[in-house]
């Protein structure tokens, strides 16, 4: 999932697409039961690509944080997903995995005290 291909799909496969990835989320945030905190928060997604291929980070990470955003909000787990609530947000490259390519999303809470503007 990229920008280009979010660009380019018709509504409908975004829909599935994104019903796709809230069931995903939904079994992650089964397994994390009460474990979310208060917000606001600090979102870190580590990529995981298939290939040796260079990739623009933000290119995959900004499709996966809108659909994770919205799945959140849907669960009722993230009131909304404004700066208010995630003020700050982090892409890292994982690495190379050509079995398991993947985002991974860690939720912490944010605190102000970490937080460069720099």
């Amino acid at each position: 999932m990229t920008l280009n291909n979010y660009r380019n799909w018709y509504h409908h496969e975004n829909n599935a697409l994104k019903v796709l990835y809230k069931g995903i989320v939904a079994k992650a945030v089964e397994k994390a039961e009460g474990e979310l905190g208060k917000p606001p928060y600090k979102f870190t997604y580590t990529i995981f690509y298939s290939t040796k291929r260079l990739f623009d980070l933000a290119n995959i990470g900004a499709v996966v944080q809108k659909f994770a955003d919205d799945a959140l909000i849907e669960l009722k787990l993230l009131e909304d997903d404004n700066y208010t609530f995630i003020p700050q947000i982090e892409y890292k490259f994982g690495g190379i995995d050509k079995e398991n390519p993947r985002a991974e999303l860690v939720i912490e809470e944010f605190r102000p005290d970490e937080f460069t503007s720099e």
